[in-house]
């Protein structure tokens, strides 16, 4: 080959590998900016679905929690309030009853004490799905500012983090199901969903009570679609907050998880305080009522929790406490034996070791191990 054509084959090749790398170049380029044009249509579109979540527009039309979410043919109902409570809800804007409906939930408000009676939600475990954890807490523009908590309360507190969690009843997690999961989850940060509660319980015995009672949901066919009630103790005994004296704060909360059986509903109450911690954070103004001495029990029957002894309870202990009625007459409860409950085990908890002190039952199951066996 001549040297002539030899330079000849060489450009070519150069000129081929130049073009190549324009292509790749191009492909990258493509690559990146079709990867950043999805990005931010993904951003896009999750910032109009918390947009939607908290506009009254969206939040009017919401049907709420759905009294025959687990079986058709049996009713759990939201009518669980006496006539003096009923007259304590604030109105609400788009419901003649003054329901607070979100998509698969809905709160009823204690108008004077600025937090919910309950939160009532339906979940469907076989339709779980996996988000990240993220919003931020708003007002309900269906009610008046006056009659809710809002990050006024929460912040007082200049420079640094207020002592109180935003507690969440029903979570984001739980509401994490179906094709508007993310719809759903936005929609528990409303302050009308949340009492403030001391770190420690919010992020770990009551979110383990949450996580637990979700996982179950998820592993169990039958148990798949639940309904479960939640909100504090509301007492006039209750002591004011050091920092805000007319805010008086719940020092206990209560759960109640309707599942199906083979031999139809059922329905399981816990509770959990979180009094001593706030105590040792000195965060109490009053002194709380005594609880009297014969309220303890020596056992419980719900199964595998591990901290059951602490935290299970009779239904009817939590309708005395809340002066709730709970009128499922085709439900049946699951009952604790001898109807002398721990509330002192329960006030006097401020952590999972200290549910462990007081439950043998812990050392024998993992926390993040057990699973719900709801037997009779």
């Amino acid at each position: 080959m001549s040297r002539v054509a030899g330079w000849q084959t060489y450009t070519k090749k150069l000129v081929e590998q130049i073009q190549l790398s324009d292509r790749k170049i191009v492909f990258i380029r493509l690559v990146i900016t079709s990867y950043l044009s999805i990005k931010i249509f993904f951003m896009a579109t999750d910032k109009q679905i918390e947009q939607e979540a908290f506009s009254i527009e969206h939040l009017k039309q919401c049907k709420g929690y759905n009294a025959k979410f687990i079986d058709d043919t049996t009713t759990v109902a939201l009518d669980i309030l006496s006539e003096k409570q009923k007259a304590n809800l604030p109105p609400v804007d788009g419901d003649a009853k003054n329901i607070l409906k979100y998509s698969a939930f809905s709160v009823l408000m204690n108008k004077k004490r600025r937090l919910p009676f309950v939160s009532a939600a339906n979940i469907d475990g076989k339709e779980k799905v996996q988000i990240e954890r993220k919003g931020n807490f708003a007002t309900d523009p269906r009610i008046d500012e006056k009659f809710q908590l809002s990050n006024k309360f929460y912040d007082l507190i200049k420079g640094g983090e207020t002592e109180f969690d935003i507690g969440h009843m029903t979570s984001n997690n739980e509401m994490c199901w179906s094709d508007n999961a993310r719809l759903f989850a936005y929609e528990t940060f409303h302050f009308t969903n949340a009492v403030p509660q001391a770190p420690k319980l919010n992020r770990g015995l009551w979110s383990g009570l949450e996580s637990y009672v979700l996982d179950e949901a998820k592993s169990k066919k039958q148990l798949q679609r639940i309904c479960v009630f939640t909100g504090p103790i509301l007492k006039d005994y209750d002591p004011a907050y050091v920092k805000d004296e007319t805010f008086l704060v719940p020092l206990m909360f209560w759960r109640i998880v309707v599942f199906k059986k083979k031999d139809g509903l059922h329905a399981v109450g816990f509770m959990m305080s979180h009094e001593e911690r706030l105590r040792e954070m000195k965060l109490l103004k009053q002194s709380v009522k005594k609880i009297p001495k014969d309220a303890e029990t020596e056992d419980t029957s719900f199964e595998t929790f591990p901290y059951k002894k602490v935290f299970q309870v009779n239904i009817e202990m939590i309708e005395k406490l809340t002066g709730l009625k709970f009128k499922w007459s085709k439900v049946k409860r699951v009952a604790v034996p001898n109807d002398k409950l721990q509330l002192k085990k329960i006030t006097a908890t401020t952590s999972s070791d200290d549910a462990k002190i007081n439950s043998k039952e812990a050392k024998k199951k993992p926390a993040d191990k057990v699973k719900l066996n709801m037997v009779l």
